[in-house]
């Protein structure tokens, strides 16, 4: 499936959205889209901002998906409060605001090494990572055909997919 498949799929799959009002975190809004990617030049800048080349599939999603166009809502089951958040980082625009979770992720690394190692990589072979939504990020190996995501929340590392294609899904189109 393309990025640009899956993009479709996704859309489709929010126009059917409901929010719900006993839940707390964030929600995806009814309707929302993806905004426009970025163009070629700024992935390349983008990769050099991060420090290493990013893999095909990611640089694919680049082009083609650029955030949502309609900002994520958490509505307190417990009172009236309403927040409103962009928890799908938009690069070049969310550089600095997305660095917190490296940091993260770089002091609990032995959490997410073990994750990875225990789903079949080589972490000897990591080049770093890129936050994509929320607490989600893209690990970055040599390998450029390689895209698993982990999910961390301080020591809580998970494998969130194997690659990007497969966390795409499992994070977009459970709805």
């Amino acid at each position: 499936m393309t990025i640009n498949d899956l993009k479709y799929k996704i859309e489709k799959n929010f126009r059917k959205i409901k929010l719900q009002n006993d839940i707390y975190g964030f929600q995806i809004q009814p309707n929302t889209k993806f905004l426009k990617g970025i163009s070629r030049k700024e992935i390349d800048k983008l990769e050099i901002l991060f420090g290493f080349d990013f893999p095909k599939i990611y640089r694919k999603m680049l082009l083609v998906i650029g955030g949502f166009d309609i900002k994520e809502i958490s509505i307190d089951p417990d009172g009236d409060e309403i927040k409103f958040n962009d928890c799908f980082y938009q690069y070049p625009r969310d550089i600095e605001e997305s660095k917190w979770l490296v940091e993260e992720i770089n002091e609990n690394k032995i959490y997410a090494e073990s994750a990875l190692s225990e789903s079949g990589f080589d972490v000897s072979k990591i080049v770093g990572y890129v936050p994509i939504y929320s607490h989600r990020a893209l690990v970055i190996f040599e390998n450029k055909n390689l895209s698993p995501v982990i999910s961390a929340w301080g020591s809580d590392i998970i494998l969130y997919g194997n690659n990007l294609e497969e966390y795409l899904k499992k994070e977009f189109l459970r709805y």
